[in-house]
């Protein structure tokens, strides 16, 4: 009979609704709580599977030994728990066997940069990834009420709008930066998660499983925070969020694997910090073979690919920075590939992007120290026919030359075929800043400081805004200089401050007193000069 009972329980228990699982419970980092099932069989004379749950005090009454406290323990922790006091109380003569038969429901709430914050109903054996995968399609959690007016709200969107929501991200759908910085808060402490590096064996504590009453907190974009990237010749091509600590293999793993056409005796590391390039050794699955190195911020893995047969190679890197989707290295032909081509393949710019300000930067040698920085302005200068003051300004310029690629960003994208779509070059980078909102306006002004930007207005407006021209200003010498050149431009009304320009009024020129007595001098003998002449012409004329 006890067999034909405990036959009937377990069948009752495998036809009863299922819950979803997404991957196997790890009893290491499991957390036991109220309504989980547990099994456990013993090799002593009932040799019968027995079943118990957990009970609301985070309790386990079981057959024969009594109750015990599971409170804020692991699976593993449990298993070893009734394990040990098996063997006690049989000394060493009965062995027993534990198992979760079936994880419990809890309440979990979603909070932060999510698209449906709210409260579920999920299995304890979710892990936190899952859980931000499938929140973002709220109607597959069937069970939660709060769900339901999600199902409800959906049913009202158009189909066309479903499969935009359903499309627009893979996986979790968050950020890099918050992939790696979200915080579960439990009823007693908090976890920290990093979605990335849980993937590695050995970090699965990183990715937990959620408990009952946990708080997911999301957090936003973090733009200033550095980044760490991997492209070329790999299947998931992929700029995260950097962390003290990142190593090697951590890129490698999240690159998904490399392409066939992938070359893995060429797998370069890039570090930022000036240590130059570093071959990586690694197996056919772009898995790490040799030294797992410390990654810095702004580091790059590229993997490169394999050169075509009876060809040489060509095959460069470029780096882009700033208001694009998916900013980091990515692989080029030096010679061949084009500006907008690599904006495309960054995903396109956001609607934060400042093309007017963008620019390219190309390596130029640059001179060691001062002395050589001196020494090359001052041979250019060697056969010059510059006026004293020409040269001070070509100094000037020298000193503060920059290795821009002439382009204009806005003519390259609206006409591709245009000559300031460039070609880019190995080791080119591409910078693509955020539109500023303000413009500075300052000199002599009563208000100097920082000016909300609005289109189509001229120098006099902003200077307007900033309190108008100061006693001493010198509103003909006022000029507009632009964010990107520097340039100096004099205002008309043809002529627009954009973003990033600044706005400067000039004083009056300060003249020495002896130096202005002179020119009053001057000046009062030039018209005694000419008084004298227009008598002499008259005294003639009479």
């Amino acid at each position: 009979m006890p067999n034909a009972r405990a036959g009937s329980t377990l069948n009752n228990l495998l036809t009863s609704e299922q819950v979803p699982t997404d991957n196997v419970v790890d009893a290491a980092v499991y957390f036991v709580g109220p309504g989980d099932l547990i099994a456990y069989q013993t090799t002593a004379l009932d040799f019968t599977e027995k079943l118990t749950v957990v009970t609301p005090e985070n309790t386990l009454l079981l057959e024969r030994y009594g109750l015990i406290n599971v409170d804020g323990m692991t699976l593993k922790q449990v298993r070893d728990t009734i394990t040990s006091i098996v063997q006690a109380r049989s000394r060493g003569t009965v062995e027993c066997f534990v198992a979760l038969r079936r994880p419990r429901l809890v309440y979990v709430t979603l909070k932060g940069n999510v698209p449906y914050p709210g409260t579920y109903t999920v299995p304890a054996s979710m892990r936190v990834s899952t859980l931000l995968a499938v929140a973002r399609q709220p109607w597959l959690l069937r069970r939660d009420a709060a769900v339901g007016e999600q199902v409800r709200a959906a049913g009202s969107m158009t189909e066309t709008s479903k499969v935009q929501e359903l499309t627009r991200n893979t996986g979790s759908g968050i950020s890099p930066y918050a992939a790696r910085n979200i915080v579960v808060r439990h009823r007693k402490g908090s976890s920290s998660v990093d979605l990335l590096k849980a993937k590695l064996t050995g970090f699965a504590m990183l990715d937990p499983h959620v408990r009952e009453g946990d708080e997911i907190v999301v957090p936003y974009e973090d733009k200033l925070v550095a980044a760490v990237a991997i492209s070329g010749a790999v299947a998931n091509p992929v700029t995260i969020s950097y962390k003290p600590g990142d190593k090697v293999s951590l890129l490698l793993d999240a690159a998904g694997g490399p392409t066939p056409d992938a070359d893995l005796a060429r797998v370069m590391l890039v570090q930022s910090g000036g240590d130059g390039k570093i071959s990586l050794q690694v197996d056919s699955m772009l898995h790490l073979t040799g030294e797992d190195v410390d990654l810095q911020p702004g580091s790059t893995i590229i993997v490169e690919r394999l050169a075509v047969t009876g060809a040489a190679p060509r095959q460069g890197v470029v780096e882009i920075y700033g208001e694009v989707r998916q900013p980091g290295a990515t692989i080029i032909v030096p010679g061949e590939t084009r500006l907008a081509d690599v904006l495309k393949d960054a995903g396109g710019i956001t609607e934060h992007a400042a093309l007017a300000l963008a620019y390219v930067v190309r390596q130029d040698p640059l001179p060691n120290n001062a002395k050589e920085l001196y020494d090359n302005a001052t041979r250019r200068l060697q056969y010059s026919d510059l006026t004293l003051e020409d040269t001070l300004r070509f100094r000037i310029d020298q000193n503060y030359r920059l290795p821009y690629v002439s382009c204009d960003f806005v003519k390259a994208f609206a006409n591709p075929s245009s000559s300031d779509n460039i070609i880019l070059e190995n080791g080119d980078i591409i910078v693509v800043p955020k539109t500023p909102e303000r413009v500075y306006v300052y000199g002599q002004v009563h208000q100097p400081g920082y000016v909300s930007f609005v289109p189509k207005q001229s120098l006099s407006w902003y200077v307007d805004r900033a309190g108008g021209f100061a006693k001493g200003a010198k509103p003909g010498r006022a000029r507009i200089i632009k964010g990107k050149t520097r340039v100096w431009v004099e205002s008309n009304d043809d002529i627009y401050v954009e973003p990033g320009d600044e706005v400067y009024v000039p004083r009056s020129p300060d003249v020495p007193a002896g130096t202005e007595i002179q020119t009053y001098a001057v000046i009062a003998g030039i018209v005694s000069s000419i008084t004298a002449l227009v008598g002499l012409f008259y005294t003639i004329l009479r």
